[in-house]
C-alpha cells in the first residue's frame, strides 16, 4: 500500500509535469520554469538545446511565438521512487506543431512522439525536475494541403495570455476568488 508522502509526491510530479506542458501550449515562459529546479540540466537533441534550464528557456522564448498553435500532450507517465528525494520518471509525450509564415515549417502540421525521461528531486519539500532527457520516438509532417478549418474564429487561442485557463484561483484552502464565469 502506498503511504501518504508517495501518493503526494506522485501528485507533486504529475503537477509538474501538467504545468511545463501547460506553458509551453499557452507560451508561459514562467509556468515552464515553474516545472525546474533552477539548477536543472535539460538534454534535448543539440540541435535545439542542451545545457541549462536557463539557456532552455532562452531557446523556447524564441521558438514558441513561431508556432500558430500547440498542443502537447502527455500519457502513461511512469514514477519509479530511488530513495525519499529522488524519482525517476518516464512520462509519454505527444505533441502537435503548427509553424507559422517564420517558422522553419512554414504551416505544416509537425507531429512528434517522444518520452521525457526525467529526474525528479525534493529539494525544501518541493518536486521538481532536476534533469531532463527528450527520447524522440518519430516525427511526421502532415501535408498543409491536408488541413482544413471550418472554424478559424475558434483557432489558436490561449496563446496571447489571455486564455480563461490562466485566470487565478483561490487553491484548495483559499476563500473563492470573484471571477468571470469559467470556462
Amino acid at each position: 500500500m502506498l503511504k501518504i508522502e508517495e501518493l503526494s509526491a506522485r501528485a507533486e510530479i504529475q503537477d509538474a509535469l501538467l504545468r511545463y506542458t501547460r506553458g509551453l501550449d499557452r507560451v508561459d515562459m514562467k509556468l515552464v520554469r515553474s516545472a525546474f529546479h533552477p539548477d536543472a540540466y535539460i538534454q534535448f537533441p543539440s540541435s535545439l538545446h542542451v545545457g541549462s534550464v536557463d539557456g532552455f528557456l532562452d531557446f523556447l522564448s524564441g521558438e514558441m511565438p513561431r508556432f500558430v498553435r500547440t498542443m502537447h500532450l502527455l500519457a502513461n507517465t511512469f514514477i519509479e521512487f530511488d530513495g525519499p528525494h529522488v524519482a525517476h520518471v518516464e512520462t509519454y509525450l505527444n505533441a502537435d506543431h503548427q509553424g507559422s509564415e517564420v517558422h522553419q515549417w512554414k504551416n505544416e502540421h509537425v507531429k512528434l512522439w517522444a518520452r521525457y525521461l526525467d529526474r525528479f528531486e525534493e529539494r525544501d519539500g518541493v518536486w521538481l525536475i532536476a534533469r531532463r532527457k527528450l527520447a524522440t520516438g518519430w516525427m511526421y509532417r502532415y501535408p498543409a494541403e491536408g488541413f482544413f478549418d471550418d472554424h478559424p474564429d475558434a483557432s489558436a487561442a490561449g496563446r496571447d495570455g489571455a486564455d480563461p485557463s490562466l485566470e487565478p484561483v483561490a487553491g484548495f484552502g483559499g476563500a473563492p476568488v470573484a471571477r468571470k464565469e469559467w470556462p
